[in-house]
């Protein structure tokens, strides 16, 4: 009975344990579909957004920075993609073989070598690659090597232009010169890509994912010619050798447009900026024609009245004026042409104080020219109620005014385009890729003086830079060049410094029909230091680099000048203007031989050294990279005809 009862409440209690377990498990189920209800019912939206935040990121897409190119299409300044390589030890099955394959393919030093083999985790950086050597080391070393890309701007005509181009940060935005003032067209806009991370922390694009493409940046053609670029680096790096001068400016303008073509500037101890646009100076004699051309718009004077010239010395109350070379009784006409500062002197005497000033304001001087780059000066013209009775006749020989080389190119452009100053421009056109953008148009400021008055002046510079003018080592035998020379003191430390300098030219060519403004500057000339001994003689090789060079279109006469394409040369082997081999004359002996000649070997000599000589004898000139020459094309000993390309690496 007993055992009969033991297994009876044996079984109840079986029963109920097996109810409660069961009753357990529904109370478990329910809670858990209940849990699992408010996860994924309730808060599924939530926790979900947490998943993919934990998960996923937004992966920056750059913009390819736009480019910039010269007026003829020549690149400048262009973006490169390349790659930061990274090593990761922990991913490699042999790091002792794999940093030997990257050492060898990198060429890295033993210290660098060193560096890769100290740690055993981490990423380590390697460098920054190019496309090939990035398939090369995936190639040789595999997962062990990882890869950023980043856009690196290079500049493929290299030193070519580069106080005007300046340069970027490690970000890729504009730091200096056109590179920061063009910097919100060249950027473009950042895309976006939306990526995910495995288990192991890498990270992979999602490819169903929305993008927001990357806008590339716009093109920009400057009004600058690189050929025309390399002949005024070439002609101002000469000219300093050759005369121990501290600085000094070559500059290239189109008096009918404002459009600068070469701007080559340079100064001890500054950098990172544009002296010709930056740094005035006291210009002297190169500012007498201006005076000229108030006192026949006015007029006051007559080109063909006599100015007792004191026989070079005129004394008066306050001081006493000299020339160099002393003169009798001489034409106004004259007075420019000999630069007479006693003529100078006493023609100012006929202008009223507002009127001088009003016409020197006129031509852009104390005024900003409103140049595309930053940090211009515009140079310093007092009112007349802060003149006193000397500045008169200081401002008539360039004295008491502050003025840029930039500012004085375009003055003179107005004289060579009939008596408007016009706006300098450096940018041609904006190329959005698309079919818009931006053209430029040539802006008038004003009118100074009428056409006749312009023409008036232009013939008297043009005697300036004949036999007997204090230009003439600016003339060439076959082309008619109007300008003025210049020999002011430059100021320093609150007085003139002894024997210190500034020697300048600034002329147009040619006189009927002038399509170029040149000047040449030169600071602290060591030897001769008057402008007609040493600034003209340097516009005298630029123009006769450029006829070499160029030949026929840059620099015509006769009629149908002005119904060319601006500034389009031809590039064939068209038929000759009259002037191009009687040029010749007037170029280095080596030049002037034949059309058809032996190119000489460039091998080892500086870029620069290499292109004057080459433009010299006629050649355009390619360069890629700096330094010395390596390797030309075509090579040594080729025959070659004037106007032909000549590659330097």
């Amino acid at each position: 009975m007993a055992t009969k009862k033991s297994r009876k409440i044996a079984k109840k209690t079986h029963g109920r344990r097996t109810q409660l377990f069961a009753a357990g498990l529904a109370v478990l189920a329910t809670a858990f579909v209940s849990r699992a209800a408010q996860l994924q019912i309730v808060q599924g939206g939530r926790w979900q957004e947490q998943v993919q935040s934990q998960t996923t990121e937004t992966v920056p897409l750059p913009a390819t920075r736009g480019a910039i190119f010269d007026r003829n299409g020549k690149a400048l300044a262009l973006s490169r993609q390349e790659y930061r390589a990274f090593f990761a030890p922990a991913q490699s099955e042999d790091i002792r073989r794999d940093v030997q394959a990257i050492a060898a393919m990198l060429d890295l030093s033993r210290s660098q070598v060193r560096r890769l083999t100290s740690r055993s985790t981490g990423w380590i950086p390697i460098g920054q690659v190019g496309i090939g050597e990035r398939d090369a080391l995936s190639r040789g070393v595999g997962p062990a090597v990882e890869f950023e890309p980043v856009l690196t701007r290079v500049y493929p005509e290299g030193d070519l232009a580069r106080a005007l181009l300046g340069g970027v940060t490690t970000e890729g935005h504009g730091r200096s010169g056109l590179e920061l003032v063009l910097d919100t067209l060249l950027s473009g806009t950042a895309g976006e890509l939306l990526g995910r991370r495995d288990a192991r922390g890498e990270l992979y694009p999602i490819l169903t994912s929305p993008e927001k493409p990357a806008r590339p940046g716009r093109d920009v053609y400057l009004t600058i010619d690189a050929d025309l670029q390399a002949i005024a680096e070439a002609a101002l790096e000469t000219a300093l050798e050759q005369t121990g001068s501290s600085g000094g400016d070559v500059l290239m303008a189109d008096p009918r447009t404002g459009e600068l073509l070469a701007v080559a500037s340079r100064r001890e101890g500054i950098s990172g900026t544009v002296p010709a646009f930056t740094s005035p100076y006291e210009p002297g004699s190169t500012v007498k024609p201006f005076l000229l051309a108030t006192l026949l718009e006015e007029d006051l004077a007559r080109l063909d009245e006599t100015v007792y010239a004191e026989n070079g010395e005129y004394r008066t109350a306050h001081r006493v004026i000299t020339d160099v070379h002393p003169h009798d009784t001489i034409t106004v006409a004259e007075v420019i042409q000999y630069s007479s500062n006693i003529g100078a002197a006493k023609l100012s005497q006929r202008i009223e104080p507002g009127v001088q000033y009003r016409y020197l304001r006129d031509f852009g001087f104390g005024t900003p020219t409103g140049i595309d780059l930053p940090g211009e000066s515009s140079g310093l013209l007092r009112r007349p109620d802060r003149w006193s009775a000397l500045s008169p006749a200081s401002l008539a020989i360039g004295y008491e005014m502050l003025t840029t080389s930039l500012q004085l190119v375009m003055a003179y452009g107005a004289l060579a385009n009939g008596g408007t100053l016009l706006e300098p421009a450096l940018v041609r056109k904006v190329d959005a890729g698309d079919g818009a953008g931006w053209r430029f148009e040539k802006r008038p400021i004003r009118q100074v003086i009428a056409d006749g008055t312009a023409a008036r002046v232009s013939s008297v510079l043009d005697a300036t830079v004949g036999e007997d003018g204090t230009g003439s080592e600016a003339s060439l035998a076959t082309l008619e060049i109007a300008g003025k020379t210049g020999t002011a003191r430059i100021a320093s430390g609150g007085g003139y410094g002894d024997r210190r300098y500034a020697a300048s030219f600034v002329g147009y060519t040619p006189v009927d029909d002038p399509q170029l403004v040149i000047m040449a500057k030169l600071e602290d000339p060591q030897g001769a230091v008057y402008g007609g001994l040493t600034a003209a003689p340097v516009s005298r090789a630029v123009v006769q680099a450029i006829l070499a060079t160029r030949g026929r279109g840059l620099i015509e006469t006769g009629a149908g000048a002005h119904s060319r394409a601006r500034l389009e040369w031809n590039e064939g082997e068209a038929t000759p203007s009259p002037f191009q081999f009687a040029a010749a004359r007037d170029l280095p002996q080596s030049a002037a031989t034949e059309r058809n000649q032996v190119l000489p070997d460039m091998k080892g000599l500086e870029t620069r050294v290499a292109a004057a000589r080459l433009h010299e004898l006629g050649l355009r000139v390619e360069l890629q990279g700096s330094g010395r020459v390596t390797r030309q094309e075509p090579a040594a000993g080729t025959r070659v005809v004037r106007g032909a390309t000549i590659l330097l690496r």
